[in-house]
């Protein structure tokens, strides 16, 4: 599925009572922090969901891979081949790769530990911006991405 920023745009739109509830909180806020809030919005087969929640939540609202599979993450984005990846991990990082290994293929993990603070970082970006913007992050059915969108039109 190819990101494209009219979906984002489409479903802010659905969201905007919940996006400005959001809004009016970051804006009373006088400095960042994880307790910022952000909107989640979940894009599924049953429809559309969306939540309120703060940037410190993230990491209990999204899967995420186990911490050992990060290096296996960055080999593949560098274009080394999957199965050279995997063997090189498990090379490194032995017994402690094979369980976080088994555990990824029991679920769906959509994002590593440095999504994450990614998305961490793209809200406090938001914070320092003028006007100020809030996070909302998509969880897409193969995907998460992240947008930031300014809060004064919300309100």
């Amino acid at each position: 599925m190819e990101f494209r920023q009219d979906q984002h745009a489409s479903l802010i739109a659905t969201q905007r009572r919940l996006l400005a509830q959001s809004a009016q909180i970051l804006l009373a806020l006088d400095h960042w922090s994880l307790e910022a809030p952000m909107v989640v919005i979940e894009e599924g087969p049953s429809g559309t969901t969306a939540r309120q929640g703060a940037v410190g939540q993230l990491s209990t609202w999204l899967e995420h891979l186990d911490p050992e599979l990060d290096a296996f993450v960055h080999l593949r984005q560098a274009g080394v081949d999957f199965d050279a990846a995997r063997a090189q991990c498990l090379r490194e990082q032995g017994e402690a790769f094979a369980i976080a290994w088994a555990r990824a293929l029991a679920g769906n993990p959509l994002v590593t530990h440095d999504n994450l603070a990614e998305f961490a970082a793209l809200s406090q970006r938001g914070f320092g911006r003028s006007p100020r913007e809030l996070l909302v992050v998509v969880r897409w059915s193969d995907r998460v991405t992240a947008c930031l969108v300014a809060c004064e039109p919300l309100g």
